[in-house]
């Protein structure tokens, strides 16, 4: 067997194992693309409301939140990034909800589940295959043969004559398998590029600690420092107010604030999460930690000013979604998730002539009885 066929060969069945997965992942991710404008469009009681002169503080969102759902700690506030959009409270694992106040009244909007709607449903399919962690790995390790595909699809494309127009055309007037080997060859090498890109993204974000380890070494860069911890104050007394602490996070960091990661326990700290304006990351990548107890600031992570090796894993998820250019990107991206779809069902009917020419080729069994 030549290495060309070998490679043809472990492209083939390849494809043909993980190409539902890819399917499932890259439609789904198509659906993400423009997930809050889709959500907006469909809950706008939950998502937006009128813009009035005054909001009320973060400190009186998280109080009514606490005193609506008394057996529930909230653990992460999301601040509205501009003056039509609500308050996102996400509560513990005990009823997992996700609890929306209005800004400006303090009023409880609506709450759900996120796999109670389309957007969070399709979120939880494309992230973790609706299994948690075990989901996760196996959409990992679909990105890593994803990269494979990707590379053996270019050795099988690139011509040995050097003539590579042929490749980049699709002969529509020809008979209809070779139309659509041209699609599947097409198709490929036109998208090759943004699928590779997506799937290695994909890959470091689910491998996130091996991703960060290698860039780290490549780039001779200092790990990214763990998270501090609180040390609570003996005798007790009052907590900082969480605006005295979103006041003091400002005056730290001036940039807009977009998360607050409440503590989950005794020892752990608050983190205040930020974005600069053109951040590429939508949530920023920017963190303030705070001790819960005295309002102290612990550490901050300033992307401005973060080790190379923590600079590039900061566009890993921005690449991934798409948000790198705005709308033409994200318009990209979309696209990109249909083509695994394209792939796998031109290179499934190679697949089936194939096989159908093979089967035709064997020797039948003579019914003669010696």
């Amino acid at each position: 067997m030549t290495a060309r066929k070998a490679i043809s060969m472990l492209h083939r069945y390849t494809g043909l194992a993980a190409g539902l997965l890819l399917v499932i992942s890259g439609l789904t991710g198509s659906l993400l693309v423009f997930r809050e404008e889709i959500e907006t469009l469909i809950h706008p009681e939950w998502m937006r409301t009128v813009p009035r002169e005054e909001r009320v503080s973060p400190q009186t969102v998280l109080e009514t939140v606490q005193h609506a759902y008394p057996k529930d700690r909230p653990l992460f506030i999301r601040i509205p990034r501009t003056p039509q959009q609500t308050y996102l409270i996400k509560l513990n694992n005990a009823h997992d909800l996700l609890i929306y106040v209005d800004p400006y009244t303090g009023k409880i909007l609506g709450e759900h589940r996120q796999e109670d709607t389309v957007t969070g449903w399709i979120a939880l399919l494309h992230t973790e295959l609706l299994s948690r962690e075990t989901g996760e790995i196996i959409l990992g390790f679909g990105a890593l043969l994803l990269i494979g595909m990707c590379m053996t699809g270019l050795i099988l494309w690139w011509p040995r004559n050097r003539k590579f127009s042929p490749g980049l055309r699709i002969q529509w007037s020809a008979p209809w398998k070779k139309v659509n080997f041209d699609v599947h060859r097409a198709s490929g090498i036109y998208a090759g590029f943004f699928i590779l890109l997506t799937a290695i993204t994909a890959a470091s974000l689910v491998f996130d600690k091996t991703a960060a380890s290698m860039l780290n070494a490549i780039t001779q860069s200092q790990p990214r420092p763990a998270p501090p911890v609180s040390h609570p104050r003996q005798g007790g007394g009052s907590l900082p107010s969480l605006d005295r602490m979103l006041h003091q996070a400002d005056m730290i960091l001036p940039a807009a604030t977009t998360w607050i990661a409440l503590p989950r326990n005794a020892e752990a700290p608050l983190v205040v999460r930020k974005k600069y304006a053109g951040e590429w990351h939508p949530n920023g990548r920017n963190f303030i930690y705070m001790d819960q107890y005295s309002g102290k600031v612990l550490q901050v992570e300033n992307m401005l000013t973060s080790p190379v090796g923590t600079r590039i894993l900061n566009t890993l998820y921005p690449i991934h979604i798409g948000v790198i250019g705005g709308t033409p990107t994200r318009i990209i991206q979309l696209v990109i998730g249909m083509f695994p779809l394209i792939l796998l069902f031109t290179g499934g009917i190679m697949w089936w002539n194939r096989r159908k020419v093979l089967h035709t080729k064997l020797p039948r069994k003579s019914s003669v009885i010696h």
